[in-house]
């Protein structure tokens, strides 16, 4: 299945979740990421139950340290 993230098609099995996107997208460490699904804020307490659909559109999201 194809998920839109940050406006960039990316190819993941079907059923595949936060998880698996995260790993398809080497980030190891989800501190400082939030992340949108169809334009709804996915708390992090729900991201090891959510299942992505085809064709969903993802907005990561990380923050940054600046000055």
């Amino acid at each position: 299945m194809n998920v839109i993230v940050n406006n960039k098609t990316v190819e993941l099995p079907d059923a595949a979740g936060i998880n698996a996107l995260l790993a398809q997208l080497n980030i190891t460490s989800p501190q400082g990421i939030a992340i949108a699904i169809n334009e709804q804020v996915l708390p992090k307490s729900e991201w090891e139950s959510c299942t992505l659909k085809n064709n969903d559109a993802v907005l990561l999201i990380r923050a940054t340290q600046g000055g």
